[in-house]
């Protein structure tokens, strides 16, 4: 039984991974076309319009995520993931419908703010669910790969986009859109755990209890009152700098370096690389911390892995160089500052990869289970407060400056997300063991019922 019930988990992670991966591939279809499609509604290569749009996309999505944030802690929340799927992959087709004009623009408008409220509508579904498939001591690994679905959604969208966008970058959405609504066929086998978690799943196995409580609007003073708990979700500047560096990384690449779309792909594929194999890494090693009786370690790795990217990243995006014409990947490498630029980069964002799996961790072993899809869904409000005005930031400095200046706005960030990370490791031992405290005194109430 424990085994098929261990498969059943892989499987429905997995599912899990593949939609979570299509839905973040949508917000990551503009920026290897941004010139293509700024022509394509007249705006003669402006960003400015692009980046309004994107930063609706953001805004609404994270409205939508508290929102189903709050009904994930209440319903069955599978249906809210098999709508979401639906919702997005239906708009994402009907974008093949948008015309090389201004009432293109509108309706490309209207079709992506729907995608917003698609994608806040699975994330805290799919978390909470996540959170109750794995156990308290694997947290950091299992949100590992929960959180480089992101990652891999940015590396779908940006390989898709680079490929289909020179021959119309319309179709890019439409193979995401039929893809998606193929992976929303799983979603109705899939059955939904016991919200008790796998920590004590062997108690419900046997019939004995089920966690019944469910979040309460009361239950909302109690999520707040607890320090690093606010820390965590007011934290909107941390997701200041990839928002700008998704949002330009292609123009820049190629306005300062002479770089075009599809090697600069390669060269962001690399970069990309290097975060996913630093989240898993510090999956691992929180995760071993964490056993060895390091409650705090995870605050800690995710606190080092916002400040060493700093420096390497600010040296990198100043160091100059130009390709040659139509350069080839070959020729790029060869080129000593490419180089330089590449290793620096790489190095950062895997200490960077340090973050991910650690922060939902954290979030998770903060909160009781009734409580972590809405702390989740708030904290994810203000992630897309500062993905919104990473485009903004990005494309309004790039239009009055330069491409350069738009890319430094996100060290100008960087450098103020430690001070968040700060309070969250002096207080996140205290309240997590009043937390587990709790937690541990319903499941004898349970038992004994």
């Amino acid at each position: 039984m424990k085994n098929k019930t261990h498969q059943s988990s892989i499987i429905s992670i997995l599912l899990f991974i593949v939609i979570l991966s299509l839905v973040n591939s949508v917000q990551n279809l503009i920026s290897p076309n941004l010139i293509i499609i700024s022509n394509y509604f007249g705006f003669g290569g402006n960003t400015s319009q692009l980046g309004v749009l994107t930063s609706t996309f953001m805004i609404l999505s994270g409205i939508s995520i508290v929102f189903f944030g709050y009904l994930a802690d209440k319903i069955t929340r599978k249906w809210i993931v098999l709508s979401g799927t639906i919702f997005y992959s239906i708009f994402s087709v009907l974008t093949i419908l948008v015309s090389p004009n201004l009432d293109g623009y509108y309706l490309f408008f209207f079709l992506t703010a729907m995608n917003g409220i698609g994608f806040g509508a699975i994330i805290p579904s799919i978390f909470s669910l996540i959170g109750d498939l794995i156990s308290q001591e694997d947290r950091s690994k299992g949100f590992s790969f929960f959180s480089i679905t992101s990652l891999l959604g940015m590396a779908l969208g940006l390989i898709i986009a680079t490929i289909v966008g020179p021959m119309d970058w319309r179709f890019s959405y439409l193979i995401i859109g039929i893809i998606g609504l193929s992976a929303a066929f799983f979603i109705l086998f899939f059955n939904e755990p016991s919200r008790i978690g796998k920590d004590f799943s062997f108690l419900t196995e046997k019939g004995a209890i089920d966690y019944t409580y469910r979040i309460k609007k009361s239950d909302l003073k109690v999520i707040f009152k607890k320090k690093s708990n606010v820390w965590l979700i007011i934290n909107f500047v941390d997701t200041i700098p990839t928002g700008i560096i998704l949002f330009l990384i292609f123009y820049y690449m190629s306005d300062y370096h002479n770089v075009p779309e599809d090697i600069s792909l390669i060269f962001l594929g690399t970069i990309l690389l290097s975060t996913l194999i630093g989240t898993v890494v510090f999956g691992y090693v929180g995760d071993n911390l964490f056993k060895k009786g390091r409650k705090n370690a995870r605050v800690l790795l995710a606190l080092i892995g916002n400040v060493v990217p700093i420096p390497l990243l600010f040296v990198a995006l100043i160091i100059p160089f130009q390709a040659p014409n139509n350069v080839s990947t070959g020729e790029l490498f060869a080129i000593p500052e490419a180089i330089i630029m590449l290793i620096l980069m790489m190095i950062g964002m895997f200490a960077n990869g340090a973050v991910n799996g650690n922060w939902y961790a954290t979030i998770v072993d903060l909160n009781l289970p009734e409580h972590r899809g809405t702390t989740l869904a708030t904290a994810n409000l203000f992630d897309v407060i500062g993905r919104s005005l990473g485009p903004l930031i990005g494309s309004f400095v790039r239009d009055a400056f330069s491409s350069v200046y738009g890319m430094m706005m996100s060290i100008v960030a960087w450098i103020l997300i430690p001070f968040f990370w700060i309070p969250v490791l002096k207080n996140v031992i205290t309240e997590m063991n009043a937390t587990e405290k709790i937690f541990s005194e319903r499941i004898k109430k349970l038992e004994n019922s």
